[in-house]
């Protein structure tokens, strides 16, 4: 098969941050999302995995739970994809809250690990579709999803996250995990609002970049197919916590 000849993509939903502020573009608010006929982007498979060979994917499973089945679904998806990754199992730490929030400090070991690698992390109940090409010239510190939904308004979602591997990145790392801790068991506030919370309280400070992703990189199985008809998957999530929230 012909390899494709890849242009640059600069996809930039209008997001990158002037002090931090990401407003999203591309939702319900300000936007008709009927009028989203297409990608931000040609899809792309398995040939053009050379392009991401700085990139890797990573993610992190309990042991002994329902989440090593979709792990190995990540993984099969990520295989097929020719796509580099570091998933990794480990020890439950009592609660769902608590397992969900030590996502910052896994970023933290996985920045190091990975050194002159940049990390995507994507929730271990995810399945790649295709070529997350957008990774490839991201310039930025960190790329994730703030989406508008009818019960809150610019959510930032932590299922997809891009973070270049440099100080900036560790730093909100080390925040959005201190956040998580003062707040010990309150299950009323999600790990991925704390996330977003370190970046409003210390991202203008250092000097963090951070877009506002596609809605196809962080596409929620049922509630974004409602807001995005058009929209074809390229990371998509099926939310296994539904069904898996008591699980420790």
């Amino acid at each position: 098969m012909r390899r494709r000849s890849i242009p640059k993509i600069r996809v930039k939903p209008i997001n990158i941050t002037k002090g931090v502020s990401v407003r999203p573009t591309n939702s319900r608010r300000g936007v008709n999302s009927q009028s989203l006929k297409s990608n931000a982007h040609d899809l792309y498979y398995k040939e053009s995995a050379h392009l991401m060979k700085d990139v890797i994917f990573v993610a992190y499973y309990t042991i002994n739970t329902a989440y090593e089945h979709e792990a190995n679904k990540l993984k099969a998806s990520l295989s097929k994809l020719n796509l580099l990754y570091d998933i990794v199992p480990v020890p439950s730490l009592g609660s769902w809250q608590k397992n969900t929030r030590f996502k910052a400090k896994f970023m933290q070991q996985m920045l190091l690990k990975h050194k002159g690698k940049n990390l995507v992390y994507v929730d271990v109940d995810a399945v790649v579709h295709s070529i997350p090409i957008l990774f490839k010239d991201m310039k930025c510190d960190i790329g994730i999803r703030y989406q508008d939904f009818r019960w809150r308004q610019n959510e930032c979602l932590s299922g997809t996250i891009f973070m270049a591997n440099n100080e900036r990145s560790m730093k909100i790392c080390k925040e959005w995990e201190s956040i998580n801790i003062k707040e010990k068991d309150n299950r009323k506030n999600l790990e991925q609002w704390n996330l977003g919370n370190a970046i409003d309280l210390y991202g203008k400070q250092i000097g963090l970049k951070v877009q506002n992703i596609p809605p196809e990189y962080t596409f929620i199985f049922d509630l974004m197919k409602q807001i995005y008809p058009n929209i074809k998957p390229v990371i998509e999530h099926f939310q296994a916590s539904r069904k898996n929230k008591n699980v420790r």
